[in-house]
């Protein structure tokens, strides 16, 4: 809009025209806006959570003290009970009571005997149908399953390896429709990307299948990830805190510009290597604090319009339009695999991340006011995590599912486990730990350019 007039429309339309015809531009924006992010928020789930419509803001009773309640209505407690089914108790508003419930969601999260089983059922029937097409074929299993670092309702990632003049996408589709392995209408062939799949979903499980060709990356990354977790051993915790984190606001798609997890994952690793505190691989390390710093690093302090990450030699950080294979990307994350010259962008693709730095710089806004910032007194809390993670009665109600068919009912509930309590540790800002120097292995040119972290943080999204 420009003055009374909108562009492109001239001076001649009436004052109502022209403001019906305003309305009319905003409303749409405004559904085109959430059809493409419609989960870029989040709703409290903790003391004091609520979810507001107008037609509920008319019928709410006034509060005893005058005036309209702050909150429109209070979750009830088997809701709240459900959202937040990792709890094992109250937790104190501090970094230490933050610690204690990570830990509980990661033990809640992580996966189960009877999961493991479920999906290795899927990889078994889904390899006799490739098997039984192309007898000379190697099916293999990368991502999230071979590593343990997937979520109740992740996918399972698999590649083909054989020789064919053309990759057999709708080859293997016919072969999944003969067999009726799939939910009818859930075969979908991408053929049109840099990285052809075909995916579906398990007719028996509902669980979701992505199978790529000839892609050595995934399983080469293996070895790779499985030293990452030896030498930190808080890396699956924050891991999945964060795949659950992005999973609900619908960020973890590639295809509809998320984040994959392998990048997730790199982005975790280059936190922990870069880190002031050496203490981070120890598991001393308080989990409350290293989650608050990795929003703040990545959702204010990164500046993702000139840097690059890069986990090999000790990890570093290196100026994108100096050695960078994809300029176009604003994330950049060296793939350590990667034979080229310079290494591929391992999170190609991720046209969404300002979303994702958006959502970081919440969370982080969040906890930070909520943890870190002692201006009241003590007390305690049925969750904090619930301020930026939720658990759907949903996904609680298909675990029990698949606890009670697969043989693991009795672990289909949320379990007690001893929870070490580290010492607090004192917060620290993460952004003079990731200026990095030239002990790292950083040549110091980089130095002005990691200081240089204001053009990504004002970034202004218009509304």
């Amino acid at each position: 809009f420009r003055g009374k007039h909108i562009v492109g429309c001239g001076g001649g339309l009436q004052n109502k025209q022209q403001k019906r015809l305003r309305i009319r531009v905003f409303l749409t924006w405004r559904r085109m806006e959430r059809a493409a992010f419609p989960s870029d928020d989040y709703i409290p789930l903790g003391e004091g959570s609520y979810i507001d419509t107008q037609q509920e803001q008319q019928q709410r009773p006034p509060s005893p003290g005058g005036g309209l309640p702050k909150h429109k209505f209070f979750l009830s407690g088997e809701c709240r009970k459900a959202c937040t089914s990792w709890r094992t108790g109250e937790y104190t508003c501090d970094p230490i009571g933050l610690h204690k419930e990570i830990i509980d969601l990661y033990e809640y999260l992580k996966p189960r005997p009877s999961e493991i089983k479920m999906r290795s059922e899927v990889i078994a029937r889904v390899r006799r149908i490739i098997l039984n097409r192309w007898p000379s074929a190697r099916v293999e299993v990368f991502g999230s399953f071979s590593s343990q670092l997937y979520l109740p309702t992740s996918d399972i990632d698999l590649v083909v390896f054989g020789k064919w003049p053309k990759l057999p996408l709708f080859s293997l589709e016919e072969a999944f429709l003969t067999a009726d392995i799939a939910v009818e209408g859930t075969i979908l062939v991408i053929d049109k990307t840099t990285v052809p799949i075909i995916k579906f979903i398990d007719k028996e499980t509902e669980v979701k299948v992505d199978i790529s060709f000839n892609q050595e990356s995934g399983v080469k990354s293996l070895p790779l990830i499985a030293s990452f977790i030896s030498n930190w051993p808080h890396l699956p915790k924050l891991v999945l805190i964060l795949k659950q984190f992005l999973t609900q606001r619908q960020l973890n798609e590639v295809y509809y510009g998320g984040i994959n997890s392998y990048s997730l994952l790199l982005m975790v690793v280059s936190f922990f290597q870069l880190h002031a505190r050496k203490e981070v691989g120890s598991l001393d390390a308080n989990l409350g604090v290293l989650l608050i710093e990795f929003f703040e690093l990545y959702g204010r302090n990164f500046n993702y319009m000139k840097t690059g990450i890069r986990v090999t030699d000790g990890g570093s950080y290196f100026p994108k339009d100096q050695s960078c294979s994809d300029k176009s990307s604003i994330l950049y994350v060296e793939d350590p695999t990667s034979a080229s010259n310079p290494p591929d962008n391992a999170s190609r693709g991720c046209f969404g991340m300002w979303q994702v730095k958006q959502a970081f710089e919440n969370a982080y806004l969040k906890l930070h006011s909520t943890v870190i910032n002692r201006d009241f007194p003590p007390r305690t809390t049925q969750s904090l995590l619930s301020l930026i993670v939720k658990v759907s009665q949903e996904v609680d109600d298909y675990r029990r599912h698949v606890g009670s068919k697969w043989g693991d009912a009795t672990a289909a509930a949320s379990t007690t486990v001893p929870v070490y309590a580290p010492p607090y540790m004192p917060y620290m800002a993460m952004a003079p730990p990731m200026i990095p120097s030239p002990a790292h292995g950083v040549p110091p040119h980089q130095l002005s350019l990691m200081q240089n972290q204001v053009d990504s943080s004002k970034i202004e999204f218009s509304s």
